[in-house]
């Protein structure tokens, strides 16, 4: 990998995990400082996660045709940082700021990441995987009671600084190259499902050990490997072989091994291999719509946390359920997979 690419990967992914820990950190200040109640906090996250991931489609629109990632990123991670002093004085703002801003730094930065290495999974893979460190670290200073806003603010503005000197790639906004429209469709469809399923997944499997906080910083580093290490082995190796293999080892590892740390870990290890695998696959099938691209992703993440939000999560929990989805996802990754490797452009 260039050096120039290794460079925009650090800034951008240091940067995805300090929005993150800011926007996690600011709803659960709100939640320790018993400035909102438990009822008004699930209606914020919930506000917040429809403004964040619902919204990014819309967004990666128009960066994609103002060309301008850089911008989004930077403005994004301003308005962030606008939220944190914001949420001291209101709640509902500083949530609706933090969705905004969270929403506009992942178009950017997801665009950069698409275009550093050409038609791999391996860095948007590793841009994506700080995400999880970030939220967990966020969430860990919101609720220790100790939360205030300058380091934060300090942090995001170094980086902001990083990003705007930060030379990025020339971005492919040709959206005139060959694809195969006997399959378009269908490719598109069936990789939004399967990141819907690893979305339901997320939401409902049980881990009833995760108050450990050793074995939850165990669990979150798994989830940042699993995101980085899937694009670089499913380049290496196939995507088809790496997403499809992974996804069955973790079936039996989710399903009937949630209780057990060691068993569930690695499950979630291997169930994130995906993840770099679906947004890059679903680029390469939208020539020159990076930020669209990574926007349709997101936007099926928010579609499946939806079945929780409906009370279905009780059912989806169990382990018949957990196992079902996960093989279902596995057999339409590998149709999925199929069709892209049929494309005349690949």
């Amino acid at each position: 990998m260039p050096s120039d690419s290794k460079k925009n990967l650090t800034v951008y992914g240091l940067s995805h995990a300090a929005i993150d820990a800011s926007c996690a950190a600011v709803a659960f200040s709100l939640l320790s400082s018993k400035s909102i109640t438990n009822d008004y906090f699930i209606q914020l996250v919930i506000m917040y996660n429809v403004i964040a991931f619902g919204s990014q489609t819309l967004v990666g629109l128009l960066v994609d045709k103002y060309r301008c990632p850089k911008l989004s990123a930077i403005s994004g991670s301003v308005i962030t940082a606008s939220a944190i002093p914001v949420s001291f004085l209101s709640p509902l703002y500083a949530i609706i700021l933090a969705g905004i801003g969270n929403a506009l730094f992942h178009v950017g930065g997801g665009t950069i990441s698409l275009n550093l290495t050409k038609n791999k999974a391996a860095a948007p893979g590793i841009f994506v995987a700080p995400g999880a460190l970030g939220l967990l670290i966020g969430t860990l200073y919101g609720k220790s009671g100790s939360f205030t806003a300058w380091p934060l603010l300090i942090i995001i503005a170094i980086l902001c600084a990083l990003m705007y000197y930060t030379k990025y790639p020339e971005i492919n906004y040709k959206t005139d190259e060959k694809i195969n429209t006997n399959y378009f469709e269908s490719i598109i469809l069936l990789l939004l499902m399967t990141i819907v399923a690893r979305s339901v997944i997320g939401s409902v499997v049980v881990l009833p050990w995760k108050s450990d906080i050793f074995l939850l910083v165990t669990l979150t580093s798994g989830i940042v490997l699993g995101k980085a290490f899937g694009g670089i082995i499913g380049d290496k190796y196939g995507w088809q072989k790496v997403g499809v293999i992974s996804l069955l080892i973790s079936a039996p590892l989710l399903a009937f091994g949630a209780a057990i740390p060691e068993a569930a870990i690695l499950g979630i290890f291997l169930f994130n291999f995906t993840m770099p695998i679906t947004l890059v696959a679903i680029s390469n099938t939208l020539p020159g719509r990076p930020g669209f691209s990574f926007g349709l992703t997101t936007l099926a993440l928010i579609i499946g946390v939806l079945p929780t939000y409906a009370g279905a999560g009780s059912f989806m929990s169990q382990s018949h359920s957990v196992f079902a989805i996960i093989i279902s996802s596995a057999i339409v990754l590998y149709y999925a997979l199929f069709l892209y490797s049929r494309k005349p452009n690949v």
